[in-house]
């Protein structure tokens, strides 16, 4: 009997039995498909994480901060260990040929806006002009906060478009409007002096309520500094250096200059820096990680779903001992015998395979119409389930027809 006549007599002993080949095969579609959704949602997350970062300026986005030394003395810090505004400063003037902007953060507070009688959360962060170029918030009306009104502590600030509509009717006419801000009990009149529009990526949009995001509002640091007794110190700050700047070269150069002079005679403490490239990579190795141990879940699946397929090759083979005794009396040799069996495993989990292949892949375009990324899985895991398939099959059938062929044709024959 040739490959094609087994391949037939196989599919036609399925179609006899089609509950239970599809039960059959459910294993094997169940560890498949997780595989390829697994996949597909590796490539969703990597593809996220790539958009989150280039539009906070990719790999030329960096960051400085510190931390204490291995052999440090003590566990805590005293006020001449942190970063000042002036080292900030000294590191834009020293390294103004390869700087874009500099990003800084000075804290943030809850507060309420009261627009005709009507109360608003309003988040209120103390930044600079650099902040908001390296943090995917485009101004796109009137201006961004400028150096002088940093110098000046003016009591200016950015709302975001949402903001901007909700309070004063549209983005044009909020310019150049005072805002009153409760915060801690104080309240606190700024100048509208630009609106900016924020842009979460896809992956983010879906599960974050964007009028939280919308209620936003930035000051000068400064100025958030002297209204609300912040501290005038720095954990880190931020640099969004020029494209054709080599970003772990730049990184060496500020640690250096930053640890030989404000820190060269610190004993516990010392400047460390971390590239946004560096960040998607530890991201990317945590990500495969657990698509891994997720993997290994579904391989378990993939497991049990052969141990199933030669289960049912069993039960196949004793239901058909009468016919393999007759093969055998009429010369068929143990490998015809061996061949039919292991043909009919290979083509259960075949046909179990490519169905779980179909389902991984719908379920991956699932996942990925939610989250807002739209990616393929790759060509390389779908021949490893194909090829996975084929060896369950191989693997698991080979007993029950090594068993089928070896029955004795005489004993066969008087089964019943």
């Amino acid at each position: 009997m040739g490959l094609w006549e087994n391949i037939m007599l196989a599919i036609a002993g399925l179609k006899a039995n089609k509950m239970r080949s599809l039960l059959t095969m459910l294993g094997i579609i169940i560890g498949i498909s997780s595989v390829i959704t697994i996949s597909t949602l590796g490539a969703i997350m990597e593809s996220s994480v790539k958009g989150i970062f280039s539009s906070v300026g990719g790999a030329n986005m960096v960051g400085f901060g510190i931390h204490m030394k291995e052999d440090a003395q003590r566990d805590y810090y005293l006020d001449e260990d942190f970063i000042t505004f002036e080292m900030v400063d000294e590191v834009g003037e020293h390294f103004s040929e390869d700087i874009k902007a500099l990003s800084l953060y000075s804290g943030s507070q809850q507060g309420t806006v009261t627009i005709r009688r009507k109360e608003y959360d309003a988040q209120v962060y103390g930044v600079n002009g650099g902040y908001m170029l390296t943090n995917s918030s485009p101004v796109v009306a009137g201006r961004n906060i400028s150096d002088k009104d940093c110098d000046r502590g003016s009591t200016v600030c950015l709302i975001s478009q949402g903001q901007a509509k909700k309070l004063y009717g549209s983005t044009r006419t909020a310019i150049g409007k005072s805002l009153t801000v409760l915060i801690q009990g104080r309240m606190f009149e700024f100048t509208v002096v630009g609106i900016y529009e924020y842009k979460l990526p896809a992956m983010l949009s879906s599960f974050i309520d964007l009028d939280s995001w919308n209620s936003e509002v930035y000051i000068p640091y400064t100025t958030y500094v002297r209204m609300l007794d912040a501290s005038e110190d720095f954990y880190s700050f931020s640099v969004l250096t020029n494209e054709d700047v080599d970003a772990d070269a730049f990184c060496r150069e500020v640690t250096d200059y930053l640890n030989n002079s404000h820190y060269r005679d610190n004993d516990a403490i010392e400047v460390y820096y971390q590239t946004a490239q560096s960040q998607m990579d530890m991201i990317s190795e945590i990500l495969g990680v657990l698509s891994l141990a997720i993997s290994v879940i579904a391989g378990i699946s993939l497991l049990v779903g052969g141990i199933g397929v030669m289960n049912i090759m069993l039960v196949s083979v004793t239901e058909r001992t009468r016919e393999i005794g007759v093969r055998k009396a009429l010369g068929a040799p143990n490998s015809a015998i061996r061949t039919q069996f292991v043909t009919e495993s290979v083509i259960i989990c075949l046909i179990g395979g490519t169905i779980g292949i179909v389902v991984g892949i719908l379920m991956g375009n699932v996942a990925g119409l939610i989250i807002g990324t739209m990616a393929a899985p790759s060509i390389g895991s779908i021949f490893l389930a194909v090829g996975f398939s084929m060896a369950i099959g191989i693997f698991f059938g080979y007993y029950p027809a090594n068993k089928a062929a070896k029955l004795d044709p005489i004993e066969a024959l008087r089964y019943e």
